[in-house]
């Protein structure tokens, strides 16, 4: 479905290695340079997300703070700081991470024989070709301004220059790539914030004892250092017992990840033959195996993780970036997703923020997701929040 005009952006393979060799050659390594500026651009997010009023309960829709926050630090790494505080960006990039969704849904309620045809006429796909052209008159005067650059000058350490400069003499269009890793980065780390915060408003004893372990960490490091954030490790158990009890999976009647379809005859290890054109999944059942996660599998257990990794050997095995056969929401192996240590860093420094600064309460009973088999938040759920004065200052 993404090699038609309009979605194609999304389809990774026309980027060929120019991404996958951005992020980990790039943006992985320099990551623990960034942290004090994602900070930096976490409070202003907040600041004009949650405003402070007089100490009082106010309401929030926390879905759309997630986005903003996603956007923007995203934005943050991506393009640099003029354009993520660009609101005419941030506005397309947000708008662009939801119509592709609705887009793609769109065309799946049609026979896949006339979707070539349909596609042409879709109002959704109309919306991201402006959007896409809207992206395009933004970033590419930048773009512009950096390539007329002396070779002698220094240019913004952002993946719009990495893009740039990895793409060598390919013709790859940074515009669409820019679209690409906007799109990946948006949707699944706003809402990973917002079912993690949902998670700990419904379990409290555990806010208390994260905000000990972020100042202590924060404290004893002197402030945001490459360190810090490994070392609040029940603030990662947290992440990754939300992100297993969440499962963001795919738009389907049933709970799977990795829904792929084959393109080429492949036998497995085992003998198994797959042709061509056959719809593979993997079932998430396994995500409540106390075999593999120990008892009370269909209950928030924020100390689940920590405890895994306290075990001889398996320090390593159950971190949020960590993947394996028995845990694949950021895939495994080879084409692992390549992002996900910048997702968990922008997210862990959303949350520290986000505990530090503010109480939180729910308003009525839990909020529920919007479809059965895999977390998609409602974005007209209100949530309470009122603002404290943090230990110490992010």
């Amino acid at each position: 479905m993404t090699n038609f005009n309009g979605l194609d952006v999304l389809h990774l393979d026309p980027h060929g290695d120019v991404i996958p060799s951005t992020i980990r050659k790039n943006l992985t390594q320099v990551l623990g340079g960034l942290i004090e500026a994602l900070s930096d651009e976490t409070t202003l997010v907040l600041n004009d997300q949650l405003p402070g009023g007089k100490g009082e309960w106010q309401e929030t829709r926390l879905v759309m703070t997630s986005t903003q926050l996603a956007a923007r630090l995203s934005a943050r790494v991506l393009l640099g700081e003029r354009i993520c505080r660009n609101k005419d960006w941030i506005d397309v990039s947000i708008a662009f991470s939801i119509i592709a969704s609705r887009t793609q849904a769109a065309l799946r309620a049609w026979p896949v024989m006339l979707r070539p045809l349909v596609h042409r006429f879709l109002p959704q796909l109309r919306h991201l070709k402006s959007l896409t052209d809207k992206a395009r008159a933004i970033i590419e005067p930048e773009l512009a301004k950096r390539r007329n650059l002396s070779a002698e000058a220094e240019k913004p350490q952002d993946a719009l220059t990495w893009l740039d400069e990895t793409r060598g003499n390919e013709p790859f269009d940074v515009v669409s790539g820019q679209l690409f890793l906007t799109f990946a980065a948006i949707h699944t780390t706003s809402t990973v914030i917002t079912a993690l915060l949902y998670d700990l408003i419904a379990n409290p004893d555990y806010i208390p004892l994260l905000r000990e372990e972020i100042v202590r960490v924060l404290t004893e490091d002197g402030g945001w250092k490459k360190t810090s954030l490994y070392k609040m490790k029940l603030m990662d158990s947290c992440m990754k017992e939300s992100q297993r009890l969440n499962v963001l999976g795919h738009r389907n009647a049933h709970p799977v990840l990795l829904l792929r379809l084959g393109q080429a005859p492949i036998t497995l290890s085992d003998g198994t033959y797959l042709a061509k054109g056959v719809c593979l999944a993997v079932p998430n059942y396994h995500m409540h195996d106390p075999d593999i996660f120990g008892e009370n599998t269909s209950r928030f257990d924020g100390h689940r993780f920590l405890r895994m990794r306290e075990q001889p050997g398996q320090e390593n095995k159950w971190q949020f970036v960590s993947t394996s056969p028995h845990f694949l929401s950021f895939g495994h192996g080879n084409h692992a997703c390549p992002g996900r240590f910048f997702a968990s860093s922008e997210i862990k420094i959303s949350l520290a923020h986000l505990l530090l600064k503010y109480d939180w309460k729910m308003l009525g009973d839990a909020p529920r997701s919007k479809e059965k088999h895999r977390f998609v938040p409602n974005p007209d759920v209100l949530i309470a929040y009122r603002v404290r004065n943090p230990e110490i200052q992010l």
